[in-house]
């Protein structure tokens, strides 16, 4: 399986605000955001993180969104956030997601020693993915709507 990693550029903002709400359904996020904000909020994600679009041959399977940092244990280890990972639907059961986590560790993060993500309690199957591409939880972080 040949995918490829691209930057993803302004002009590719409405198939990311397209993806991210197909995420946000999946995942049964509480975020209520539309198309349009959804693209704005990408289109500001533009300034701090970066984003790479996962592709095989000429089509956009999925995208990925993350940021580096620094260790705060460790100042000479780096370390990145993934806050967005997603295969499109009719991508999945494909190969394509651990196939795109594998690709984003021998590209983009040769010198990181830790990833970290997030996965909402409403997302099990994010779960299982997750634990498949070699993941561990590490913490809860719970919450009470008042």
């Amino acid at each position: 399986m040949t995918l490829r990693l691209q930057s993803a550029v302004e002009g590719n903002l409405p198939i990311l605000a397209e993806m991210n709400k197909q995420l946000i359904e999946d995942e049964k996020s509480s975020n209520p955001m539309g198309m349009k904000e959804l693209e704005e909020r990408m289109r500001q994600f533009f300034e701090d993180w970066e984003i790479d679009l996962i592709i095989k041959e000429d089509n956009v399977v999925g995208y990925v969104l993350y940021q580096y940092q620094g260790n705060p244990y460790n100042s000479e280890e780096r370390q990145v956030y993934i806050r967005q990972y997603f295969i499109r639907r009719e991508c999945r059961k494909m190969g394509y997601g651990i196939a795109g986590i594998e690709l984003l560790k021998k590209t983009r993060l040769k010198d990181v020693k830790r990833i970290e993500i997030d996965v909402l309690e409403t997302n099990p199957d994010g779960k299982r993915f997750w634990n498949r591409a070699g993941f561990k939880p590490y913490y809860t972080n719970m919450r009470m709507e008042i």
